[in-house]
């Protein structure tokens, strides 16, 4: 289905307002009732409220943010669907992570929602291993031990395949990377 030339000034000037964290402009593009919806977040931002607190943490976390769409992969009568790309760089908290001062480069697919012409909402998704990786975080997780030291792991380590318990003796068998000292 072919976009409307109305659709694409919409997303044109969103990715605008977002890039030049413009908030007033970014929020007034969309209905009252918007949404922000990015997968792997606990829950949805709903409102205009949410949605802007949403962008102003992102912004607070990478204040050089930018965003493109690459490319325009489908639309339908409800949505558009495209290929995006994000970069900044990570000089504030985001996500809870504290600043590193790396550079970010992502993409990512937003699923455009509308209500008729006008823009409802975003669902975003992306690889947050990555992200968590160009920042250079480090994973603290708890080993299955009597010591309750967590496990730490970048996402440079090997993959951390499997913990097994083995019923027949009762003891914990792991394969991954090495437990710490």
């Amino acid at each position: 289905m072919p976009i409307s030339a109305k659709r694409m000034a919409i997303l044109r000037e969103h990715v605008r307002a977002e890039s030049e964290h413009d908030i007033d402009a970014l929020i007034g593009g969309m209905t009252p009732d918007c949404f922000n919806d990015v997968v792997g977040a606990l829950e949805p931002f709903v409102g205009s409220l949410q949605t802007a607190e949403r962008y102003r943490k992102h912004w607070e976390g990478f204040p050089d943010f930018t965003v493109r769409i690459r490319r325009i992969l489908c639309a339908d009568e409800w949505c558009v669907v495209t290929e995006n790309e994000w970069r900044g760089t990570h000089l504030g908290t985001f996500l809870g992570w504290p600043a590193t001062g790396k550079p970010v480069r992502m993409r990512a697919i937003v699923v455009w929602h509308f209500k008729g012409d006008a823009l409802w909402g975003e669902t975003i998704f992306f690889d947050n291993a990555s992200l968590l990786k160009q920042i250079g975080a480090q994973i603290e997780i708890p080993l299955p031990t009597d010591t309750g030291k967590p496990g730490a792991f970048t996402l440079d380590d090997p993959p951390f395949l499997v913990t097994v318990r083995h019923s027949s003796d009762q003891k914990w068998a792991r394969r991954g990377p090495s437990r710490p000292g």
